[in-house]
């Protein structure tokens, strides 16, 4: 449990401050570099009764998340309350918010888990399960995202001045050879050409490359083998639960992802929402890749430079910053809030956890909270 006492309350607040600062100080600097003499007479079109709709399509994904957790114990025979699960979720979020490449979100996943007296290994099973069913959410809404992009005259409308058939049969090479790529990185003979390969330079050896390769190779082997057995199990035994969490992840992905185009269309612009999803999923891609808390004010910047493809360059200041302010910042208050209650009362929310697990499980000071 070394790994989960690394993240307390201390590097946690820290990370918080950084994330905040660095989004705020990229939200100020598009605003000022898109606003314009008209930019407060235009935000007067706000409409406002869209407000509690944003609010209410993130309290939707909050409890889809939790319902997530909850149905994936219930279906591996841990009695997990709705509560609890709600606790659990929010408590991932704000660790996915708030830390480099989100690496917290699992952490305090597991933790919490273990607190319910769910084995670390169970844990990640369920996480396996989790991430298994969004690929397959994923793997489903991009095709028809990028079928619309190519479709939309705001893109073009590649499809209507081509071929669809050279397109589509274009559109399916390009998907087979990425699956091609993925599939043959993923086997084990060519990972171990690859540890060989930089083995042989003084720089590669130097950086410890071979080393962080076999690290990659075995946790990829030790998480497909998880992924397997709890996808079987669950498959085999509770059909029912891997589908409802099938429906569950796919409303908390579209509520998420749909905050984006109610904010465009609460200043009044309409286009087509579907690929805004794709962008959104992108650009939170790669606030992932980019090992700063919150993705170092990229989403930011890279939304700037896209957003005015959809709304007039008066509003994408303040539009990102209201967008930002629920699919980010929301999620920082909510599941701060829900993350640091928890810690304080972890006897009250996990009051079935086992003696041995009531000190340090969270790395956090537990011990000022009783």
């Amino acid at each position: 449990m070394k790994s989960l006492r690394t993240l307390n309350r201390r590097t946690l607040t820290r990370y918080l401050l950084q994330a905040v600062a660095l989004g705020v100080i990229a939200s100020v600097g598009v605003f000022l570099f898109t606003v314009r003499d008209d930019t407060w007479q235009q935000i007067k079109q706000f409409h406002w009764p869209m407000l509690p709709v944003l609010f209410a399509t993130v309290l939707v994904a909050w409890m889809s998340n939790g319902g997530r957790i909850l149905v994936l114990s219930r279906a591996l025979g841990y009695k997990l309350t709705y509560r609890q699960a709600i606790a659990v979720s929010l408590s991932a979020e704000f660790g996915i918010a708030a830390t480099p490449a989100g690496v917290g979100g699992t952490v305090l996943r597991l933790a919490l888990l273990r607190q319910a007296n769910i084995p670390l290994t169970k844990g990640g099973s369920m996480l396996a399960t989790d991430v298994a069913v969004d690929l397959a959410f994923f793997s489903l809404i991009t095709p028809a995202a990028i079928f619309v992009i190519l479709k939309d005259p705001a893109f073009g409308g590649l499809l209507e001045e081509a071929d669809n058939l050279h397109v589509i049969g274009l559109m399916a090479a390009v998907l087979l050879l990425i699956i091609g790529l993925i599939f043959l990185i993923s086997r084990a003979g060519v990972q171990r050409t690859l540890q060989k390969i930089a083995g042989r330079f003084a720089y590669g050896r130097h950086k410890r490359w071979p080393a962080r390769i076999r690290s990659i190779r075995w946790a990829a082997a030790r998480s497909n083998r998880r992924v397997i057995t709890s996808l079987r199990f669950i498959f085999l035994r509770r059909k029912g639960a891997l589908f409802l969490d099938f429906l569950l992840a796919s409303v908390q992905w579209c509520c998420r992802y749909s905050l984006l185009p109610l904010v465009l269309v609460a200043f009044g612009s309409t286009g087509n929402p579907l690929p805004l999803f794709l962008i959104q999923g992108i650009l939170f891609s790669l606030s992932l890749i980019i090992v700063l808390p919150g993705g170092g004010g990229s989403v930011e910047i890279f939304a700037g430079i896209i957003l005015p493809q959809f709304a007039p360059l008066a509003l994408v200041g303040v539009i990102l910053m209201t967008w930002r302010f629920f699919s980010y910042h929301l999620y920082l208050l909510g599941g701060g809030f829900v993350f640091f209650w928890t810690c304080s009362h972890l006897n009250r929310v996990f009051p079935q956890r086992n003696a041995q697990d009531s000190e340090g499980a969270l790395g956090v000071d537990l011990e000022d909270s009783r």
